[in-house]
């Protein structure tokens, strides 16, 4: 898997090169060519919408898996179908989350690089008939020598994998392929890519003089708070964007990403335009580390101490804002490098305004930038150690970790009391899938999609049936509860309980949109998403006492369709043959072990 990764890695960056150089340099060289170099603007404004386009189709009509981090889409695979993935994930992906960089958007390598090198390890797995712990291996190791390889940080990408998508179930007999997997991720990375950091020139750092210990404390818990900030204003700025586009201007949500691409191509213009042949030392795009390596550096920090605050405040608040339009908008691309840029920028600004404040004129702002780096994605992500051995790996200074230990762990332990989520598994629980203590419980491995009736099985109503038609059949069916379906489109369940009362209230000329329109809107539509466990299903059927739920997909415009139907007889087939399946495997690994129990 480290070659795979390691390939994939550089397959995915080469086809990004290519798409910038289509919609950018190209662009670019025929309008200097037409002596029309004063519109050399124009790719900046058009190329993020343009590709907004291209990865609204791709994520909406071809492969929805590859919207969004990439990260929590394996997460998921690992936490509840033991590395199952499609297989079509990791080629869709490079091109999706490619276009979306390529084009200018804000967002970063590294999410859809764990996830292409997850989908990879699925797809090798799957087609050798691996056992479902292999296939789990595959997929974390295909992480680990993906992020291995593009930060040239063998035990980085190595923790990574482990604390994101292991947690506390990793145990040490996994260590060893993922290692191994992310050291061949590196070598091979070098190969192709060289052996340069993914930072370039970190300068000597110093952070030896005892007075910068408390410097470092209030550096941690201002990232704690930037971080836990930055999730809840992510998240809160996506929902947003959806009420804006789908609700209230009734936009189709294969549109959201251009329209997206179009507010970061109007921030990339301003870019442009205020910064001129340097825009790259100044640009929000998830293209380059430019605007960090020259913070690390010092060239951005030249000049009158206020006007390097104001500009690293309005980086700052651009890459916020270009990576909610990119990411939150329904492109393809991670969090993880816009992540690392607002830890820069903020570790810098909080060293200026240290140093105004208190008149020293030898603050650390590199290191203090340096530092916020990995306390911020400490914060974000809740992966303290990949934080600091990562950061280590790339400033290639390990005694760095002592300093990094006491930003890094005061940042995470703030982080969680402020927000208890992190930035990945958040987006699981808004989708109704939770991770807490799945691997504790049977029902918390198994999701809603695999348990229920399909849609194809399901006897349904309409709004115009009569309540005598369908009281035939429930007496045809022994069914108690039917959904409501018009165009397609769920409109609600409607019981027998509720026939009966309609019949003694009105027992004439009442039909089935009757008893819809006069049922209270909270009871109106019960449901839950085919990607939820079934532990959610089972809290939500016990809440309203019901025996059986809707399952659902979300369509454009807010409405709902429906794809499947659960009832208690579903959960209760699903937990005997996991349970058996469980039970079966525990033999057979046994047996494995142990084979002369067979010659017995």
């Amino acid at each position: 898997m480290g070659i795979v990764g390691g390939f994939g890695s550089w397959v995915f960056r080469l086809v990004i090169e290519v798409i910038f150089y289509l919609f950018f340099t190209f662009p670019n060289l025929i309008l200097d060519f037409l002596d029309l170099s004063s519109f050399n603007w124009l790719p900046f404004l058009i190329a993020p919408a343009l590709g907004g386009v291209i990865v609204g189709f791709l994520t909406n009509r071809v492969s929805k898996e590859t919207k969004g981090h990439g990260v929590p889409e394996v997460l998921e695979a690992v936490a509840l179908r033991n590395g199952k993935m499609n297989i079509r994930i990791p080629f869709i992906k490079i091109v999706a989350s490619a276009t979306t960089i390529g084009t200018g958007g804000s967002a970063g390598r590294e999410g859809p690089i764990a996830q292409i090198g997850a989908g990879f390890g699925s797809l090798l797995g799957q087609k050798l008939g691996l056992p479902p712990k292999t296939l789990k291996t595959l997929v974390v190791a295909g992480v680990a020598a993906g992020i291995a390889s593009t930060f040239n940080a063998p035990i980085g990408g190595a923790l990574f994998a482990i604390e994101i998508l292991l947690g506390e179930s990793g145990g040490t007999a996994l260590f060893i392929p993922i290692i191994i997997a992310s050291v061949v991720g590196v070598v091979v990375g070098q190969l192709l890519l060289g052996s340069n950091p993914a930072f370039i020139g970190f300068p000597q750092l110093e952070y030896h003089d005892p007075y910068l210990i408390p410097i470092f404390i209030g550096l941690g818990l201002i990232m704690g708070i930037l971080s836990a900030l930055w999730i809840k204003f992510f998240y809160k700025s996506e929902d947003l964007f959806e009420i804006v586009t789908n609700r209230k201007l009734k936009i189709p949500n294969i549109l959201n990403p251009a329209i997206g691409g179009l507010f970061v191509g109007l921030i990339l213009v301003l870019t442009y335009f205020a910064t001129g042949n340097q825009w790259k030392m100044y640009t929000v795009m998830g293209l380059t580390y430019l605007p960090m390596d020259a913070v690390f550096q010092g060239s951005l920090l030249q000049g009158p101490a206020l006007d390097v605050l104001l500009v690293l405040l309005l980086l700052f608040f651009l890459k916020a804002l270009a990576t909610v339009f990119t990411v939150g908008s329904g492109g393809s691309g991670g969090v993880f490098a816009p992540t690392l840029f607002l830890g820069v920028m903020s570790g810098a600004i909080f060293g200026i305004i240290l140093g105004d404040f208190t008149s020293k004129a030898n603050i650390p702002i590199p290191l203090l930038a340096v530092l916020g780096m990995a306390a911020f994605f400490a914060g974000t992500g809740r992966a303290p150690l990949t934080a600091i051995i990562m950061t280590a790996e790339m400033t290639n200074d390990y005694f760095l970790t002592i300093p990094l230990m006491i930003v890094v762990i005061i940042s995470y332990v703030v982080s969680i009391f402020i927000e208890k989520e992190d930035i990945y598994t958040l987006k699981l629980i808004r989708r109704g899938v939770s991770l807490k203590d799945q691997r504790k419980d049977i029902l918390d491995t198994l999701i809603v999609e695999n348990a229920m009736t399909p849609v194809e099985k399901i006897k349904s109503i309409s709004r115009k049936s009569r309540l005598e038609e369908v009281l035939k059949l429930v007496k045809d069916t022994n069914h108690q509860g039917f959904p409501v379906i018009d165009d397609g489109k769920l409109l609600g369940v409607v019981t027998l309980s509720d026939i009966h009362k309609a019949i003694e209230a009105h027992p004439k000329d009442w039909n089935i949109g009757n008893i819809l329109e006069n049922k209270p809107k909270e009871k109106m539509i019960i449901c839950t998403s085919k990607n939820a466990s079934l532990t959610q299903a089972v809290v939500i059927m016990e809440k309203y006492d019901i025996s059986r739920l809707p399952v659902v997909e979300k369509l454009e415009n807010n409405q709902l369709k429906l794809v499947g139907w659960l009832t208690n007889h579903d959960i209760t087939h699903s937990f005997i043959s996991a349970k058996t399946t469980s039970e079966l495997d525990k033999i057979e690994e046994y047996l494995v072990n142990y084979p002369d129990i067979i010659k017995q």
